[in-house]
């Protein structure tokens, strides 16, 4: 799987994939948040609203572990 940053004619290596393909398991584990991975930055981002906020509540992590725990830590608020 290609993905933006990629140079053409090269693939990107196995780590990217790894960080993509867990980007999709915390979606799945985490319906309502909108969670990316960013390559350039090395960081995984979420992001929604919660109930009785009136901004969004963004969260990054360099592990997908790291952030799966904050979304827990936010969600308990």
């Amino acid at each position: 799987m290609l993905t933006p940053d990629a140079a053409p004619g090269r693939e990107p290596d196995v780590d990217e994939d790894q960080q993509q393909w867990e980007a999709a398991r915390l979606r799945r584990e985490h319906p309502g948040w909108i969670i990316i991975w960013l390559s350039a930055h090395r960081q995984f981002r979420a992001y929604r609203r919660l109930p009785g906020t009136r901004r969004d509540t963004a969260l990054s992590a360099a592990t997908g572990g790291d952030l799966a725990a904050q979304i827990s830590q936010a969600e308990q608020r």
